[in-house]
C-alpha cells in the first residue's frame, strides 16, 4: 500500500450468520443443511473494512473460527498497521501456521487469515477512495465480469438449469461424484436443458481416484464438458499428472490449496489448465493477487472459486476485474439469502455477468436488518482488550 502514517487496528468484530435451506444440498462428500457465513470487520481510524471467512464445512466450523479469531488472531492484529495487509498476513501466517501444522489444521488457519485480509483491503480502498480492483492494479472504470451458474445437480437439475437460463448465464457447472448413473443423468439433463450454446463445466469435489476419473472422462467429453474441477481425492499434483496423461479434458483445481508455495507447485504442473483460489479460504486478496500474477507468467487462466455470501462474491469480482486472465465469477444458482439479501444494494447481476462497483473498497454495505435477522453469534475485541 502507499506510504504514510501508521494506522493501528483498533477493533476486530466477528459475526456468524445462519440461514435455513429448504432441503439439504448434496455434495460428493456430505450435505449442506444450512447456509453459514462468518463476517469479519476490522476497524482503524474510524473506518471499517469488511471480509468473509469460509465456514461451510464442517457444521461446527463456526465454533472453531470464533475461537481462532478470539484467541489466535485478535492478539496478533490489534495495534498492527492496517495500511499494509500483506505485512499483517505474513505476521499472522508466521505465528499461526506452525500451530495449525501441529494440529493438522492449516486450512482453517488460512481461512481465518483470509477474512482479515479481505477486510483490510476493503478498509484500504475506503481510505484511498479507490475500489479494490484498482488497488490490485486494474485500470477499468466500469468493470463487468462474466459469471457461470454453479450448484446444478444432483437434485433439482431441471429447475436449476431453468434458473440459470433465466439469469442469462452463458455457462453452468454441474456437481458430480454420485456414481456413474446419477452423474450421467445430471450431465445429460443439463445439456439437454441448456442447449449447446451454453458452456458446461463439472465439479467432482474430489470424489474419484485416478482410475475412476479416467473411466469418467469419456462420459464428460460426450456431453461437451469444457473442464472438470477437483476430479481426484486429495488433488495431488502427481495424481493430476497421471489423469492428464490419459485424458485431454482440462483439469481445474485450487479451492483447497493453501499457501502460495503450494499454488505455485500446482501451477508449475502441465496437468493444471485452470487455477481456482477461493479468496475466503486461500488467503484473501494478498494470496489471490500473487496467484493471479504467477498464473499470468505461466500462461494459465484463473477462475476464483466462490461458495460464499455476497461479501465473498464481491471480493471475487474485484479480483476478476483487476486481471484480464481471470475469466469467471462463480454464482451459486441455488437460493441463498446470505447472497441475495445481505447488502443494502444487491449485487448487480444481469445477463450472466456481474457489475463490479467503482465505489471505494469492495463497494458494498451490509443491511443491518438482514444481519440481525440471520445473526446467531457475534464477538468483538478491541485494542484495549490486549
Amino acid at each position: 500500500m502507499s506510504a504514510g502514517a501508521v494506522l493501528p487496528i483498533e477493533r476486530l468484530r466477528v459475526t456468524i450468520l445462519s440461514a435455513p435451506i429448504t432441503g439439504a444440498v448434496a455434495m460428493a462428500f456430505g450435505q449442506l443443511t444450512d447456509r453459514r457465513v462468518c463476517l469479519v470487520e476490522v476497524e482503524a481510524g474510524g473506518v471499517t473494512g469488511l471480509g468473509e471467512s469460509w465456514i461451510n464445512y464442517p457444521s461446527w466450523a463456526h465454533a472453531e473460527r470464533l475461537s481462532t479469531y478470539r484467541d489466535g488472531v485478535a492478539p496478533l492484529i490489534l495495534g498492527a498497521d492496517a495500511t499494509d495487509p500483506a505485512t499483517v498476513q505474513r505476521h499472522l501466517a508466521a505465528r499461526l501456521l506452525p500451530i495449525g501444522r501441529q494440529a493438522g489444521a492449516a486450512g482453517p488457519i488460512w481461512q481465518a487469515i483470509s477474512g482479515v485480509d479481505i477486510a483490510l483491503w476493503d478498509l484500504a480502498g475506503k481510505i484511498a477512495g479507490e475500489p479494490v480492483h484498482r488497488l490490485l492494479g486494474g485500470t477499468a472504470t466500469a468493470a463487468r465480469v462474466p459469471a457461470y451458474a454453479s450448484g446444478i445437480g444432483p437434485t433439482d437439475v431441471e429447475a436449476l438449469c431453468d434458473a440459470a437460463l433465466a439469469g442469462g448465464y452463458l455457462a453452468v457447472k454441474t456437481k458430480l461424484g454420485f456414481g456413474t448413473a446419477r452423474d450421467e443423468r445430471t450431465l445429460s439433463v443439463t445439456r439437454a436443458r441448456v442447449g449447446d450454446e451454453v458452456e458446461l463445466f463439472a465439479d467432482a469435489n474430489q470424489a474419484w481416484d485416478v482410475a475412476t476419473a479416467i473411466e469418467a472422462m469419456p462420459m464428460l467429453a460426450a456431453h461437451g464438458v469444457r473442464w472438470i474441477e477437483e476430479p481426484l481425492s486429495g488433488d495431488r499434483v502427481d495424481d493430476l499428472q497421471k489423469l492428464a496423461a490419459d485424458s485431454a479434458l482440462p483439469l481445474a483445481t485450487g479451492e483447497n490449496i493453501y499457501g502460495l508455495a503450494a499454488f505455485e507447485a500446482c501451477m508449475d504442473s502441465s496437468a493444471v489448465a485452470l487455477i481456482q483460489p477461493d479468496l475466503a479460504k486461500s488467503g484473501g486478496f494478498t494470496v489471490g493477487r500473487a496467484v493471479a500474477e504467477y498464473a499470468a507468467g505461466s500462461g494459465l487462466r484463473v477462475a476464483p472459486h466462490c461458495y460464499s455470501s455476497a461479501v465473498g462474491v464481491a471480493a471475487s469480482a474485484h479480483l476478476a476485474a483487476a486481471y484480464d486472465h481471470v475469466d469467471w465469477v462463480e454464482a451459486d444458482v441455488r437460493p441463498n439469502p446470505l447472497r441475495t439479501d445481505l447488502l443494502t444494494a444487491p449485487l448487480g447481476w444481469a445477463g450472466g455477468a456481474l457489475d463490479v462497483s467503482d465505489a471505494p473498497g469492495l463497494g458494498i454495505e451490509l443491511d443491518s436488518d438482514a444481519v440481525a435477522r440471520y445473526r446467531i453469534h457475534e464477538e468483538e475485541r478491541t485494542i484495549h482488550d490486549r
